[in-house]
């Protein structure tokens, strides 16, 4: 009877704990069910997805320009939907307006860095709210022109081995095994054989090779102005290393190098190149562009100054720009009057430019040398420097201040004629400041630009009737009026040269 008691008594206890489990589970299952649709502070967002389930004002849109004051279009966010924080401007229903209509609000910023400008960038500042041209993509090639180095092409090269000879021995043999690399910017892009082979030809005898074109897609966002191409003739060796035949006709290399002009969309060359050991003839061919027939280039500046952002556009006759690029004039000048003729302060452009820059500056009640520091910051902003080596295949090249204006890049000069071109419009005392000095027996060169203003305002050099000219570093936006950079140490003395505008 007392077992049977035991037995009844654990039978219940059992009973009632796995009836409890159960009525647990069943309560968790309802609770997990009913949280996704628990809203405690009444703001249309769940509690289970809410950042503020308890503050309904967290959800709300002030302004009404669909983004609740709870969301941020923050710099460093690839996605404000899902990144709730603070709505920067909860009153301004202007922060999320596109003024251009090119899918980028005015508070947005496609960021310069961003490959693909058709995805959805950082979300910060449009850098031009008023120009829809901006992001547009004329070519079609999946750059927006923004980012593209030559807007009217998708950049592309094929590349054809025609035929080849060696002219005389490599080795101890009458004959050579033959077969080629091409390289694109120092990497190998393919192999060129005979069916992974190699061709067999006796000297002098001309080789005929049936091939495929190679194609080389360039990026079309490169920063690079020349995609260089290069084509290595090989003999094969049994024994050792494989021997470069040179077919380069200039001193000092066994390889043919050609550079394809991104910017440009061209390349020079002659179809058929002879070195010491061999000859190669080849034929480079690529897309052709398809320039709009336009009589102006819209372009857009933008630049920072006393923490606000400014936002100017220009328009800029074709027929202006082709006439200072295809000026008959020496571009390295090798005399004062020379130089001084690249500032060109009565061009139409520059007059309107001048003109925009000092209403901008008049709104803000600046006073002349803020003024000046103003338009400084604008030349130093959108003019990207770039050595001439690079941007024009040459070691010198002075651009008139409407090139530098279109191009948007240039180095010391065409900053300094820009800069020293606008002031002097506005009626500024200006001097060019040329400076002189070699390293490890190389001549270099800097110039800068000189403006006197009344009072003290930094570093400055006198010329030689007195008169102070406070020195203007126009390369980047690091200084401003008066201040010296210290690298190279050479331009903190007295300059070679100051030519007055």
């Amino acid at each position: 009877m007392k077992k049977r008691t035991i037995k009844l008594v654990s039978i219940i206890l059992i009973s009632i704990i796995v009836g409890f489990a159960i009525l647990q589970s069943t309560d968790l299952i309802s609770l997990d069910i009913s949280e996704k649709f628990i809203d405690s502070d009444g703001d249309g967002v769940p509690d289970k997805t809410d950042a503020f389930p308890f503050d309904p004002a967290a959800s709300k849109d002030t302004d009404g320009d669909g983004y609740p004051d709870s969301w941020n279009i923050g710099e460093n966010q690839e996605d404000s939907i899902n990144n709730l924080t603070i709505d920067a401007f909860p009153d301004d229903p202007a922060a999320s307006i596109d003024t251009d209509n090119d899918g980028y609000p005015n508070y947005w910023n496609s960021g310069k860095d961003q490959s693909d400008s058709t995805s959805i960038p950082p979300l910060t500042l449009d850098e031009y709210p008023e120009d829809p041209n901006a992001h547009k993509d004329t070519d079609g090639d999946g750059v927006a022109d923004y980012y593209d180095i030559n807007d009217f092409v998708d950049l592309s090269i094929n590349i054809k081995i025609e035929k080849f000879k060696v002219t005389e021995r490599i080795d101890l043999l009458r004959w050579a095994q033959v077969y080629f690399d091409i390289n694109i910017n120092g990497d190998r892009l393919t192999r060129v054989d005979n069916n992974g082979k190699r061709w067999t030809v006796r000297l002098n005898q001309v080789k005929t090779i049936s091939y495929d074109s190679i194609s080389y897609d360039i990026p079309d966002d490169t920063k690079d102005p020349f995609t260089e191409i290069e084509i290595i003739m090989y003999d094969y060796d049994y024994f050792g290393e494989d021997d470069l035949i040179d077919i380069s006709d200039k001193s000092g290399e066994n390889t043919l190098i050609l550079k394809f002009d991104n910017e440009a969309n061209s390349i020079t060359h002659d179809g058929i190149t002879k070195g010491s050991k061999g000859i190669l003839w080849y034929d480079i061919t690529f897309a052709e562009s398809n320039i709009p027939d336009i009589e102006t280039y819209t372009k857009a500046y933008s630049w920072n100054f006393n923490n606000k952002q400014w936002t100017i556009s220009m328009e800029i006759p074709v027929n202006l720009y082709e006439l200072y690029v295809n000026s008959n004039v020496r571009r390295a000048p090798p005399t004062d009057s020379a130089m001084a003729k690249f500032v060109t302060s009565e061009d139409e452009v520059i007059k309107d430019l001048s003109e925009k820059l000092l209403n901008l500056a008049k709104n803000e009640n600046y006073n002349s040398v803020t003024t000046a520091n103003f338009i400084l910051r604008f030349v130093q902003g959108n003019i990207e420097y770039v050595f001439d080596n690079i941007s024009k295949g040459c070691n010198e090249y002075w651009r008139f201040p409407v090139e530098t204006l279109v191009e948007k890049k240039g180095d010391c000069e065409d900053t300094s004629v820009l800069f020293a071109s606008i002031m002097d419009y506005l009626d500024y005392d200006m001097a060019l400041l040329l400076y002189f000095w070699k390293e490890e027996g190389v001549k270099l060169g800097h110039l800068a630009v000189g403006i006197h203003l009344d009072g003290n305002h930094g570093s400055y050099v006198i010329d030689n009737t007195g008169k102070k000219y406070f020195y203007c570093e126009t390369t980047t936006t690091s200084f401003a009026v008066g201040q010296l950079p210290q690298d190279p140490p050479e331009i903190n003395g007295k300059p070679d040269k100051i030519i007055h505008i």
